[in-house]
């Protein structure tokens, strides 16, 4: 992930709370839940459930049977060959009714790329430009602050010379 506001990297610990209040992902402005749906609507999911598992049960107590029957496999095999294609023509259809609402996709959504506290609330401190080219990317957490660094550019520890006296 490349954060094009790489100077904005250090946050108040109030505004690292209020990401971390916002959720595990950052969402503060979610779309609101989808409307539940009727009682009529509820029932009917709940008998194509419940209808794909006794197909599910049927179908291993058959291949579990001692000799599986060429007529019911005539059956499974024309009832595939009407419902893959009922299955797929209803989903073109759900799609062209999507088209036909909101016209053709022009582009990609814009989606503002922004990780400035983690899930745990710890605020980001990274170069996220100078990380895309890095090798290795050290993580360092320290307290509330969380640090991406560049592994290779660490900066190394003084040597220290000592003169031998004589």
């Amino acid at each position: 992930m490349i954060n094009p506001d790489s100077s904005r990297s250090v946050r108040p610990a109030a505004a690292a709370t209020a990401a971390a209040a916002a959720g595990p992902r950052g969402q503060v402005g979610r779309k609101p839940a989808q409307a539940p749906l009727s009682l009529r609507q509820r029932v009917w999911h709940t008998l194509l459930v419940l209808a794909g598992w006794v197909l599910f049960a049927w179908s291993w107590q058959r291949v579990t049977a001692d000799r599986p029957e060429l007529g019911e496999l005539r059956w499974l095999m024309m009832g595939a060959l009407i419902v893959v294609p009922l299955l797929t023509l209803a989903w073109v259809a759900h799609n062209v009714g999507i088209h036909r609402r909101k016209g053709p996709r022009r582009s990609v959504p814009v989606v503002e790329v922004r990780y400035e506290a983690d899930f745990n609330g710890r605020s980001i401190e990274a170069d996220w430009t100078a990380l895309a080219q890095a090798r290795r990317v050290d993580i360092v957490v320290d307290g509330s602050r969380k640090r991406f660094v560049d592994a290779d550019r660490l900066p190394q520890p003084a040597v220290r010379l000592t003169e031998s006296v004589s």
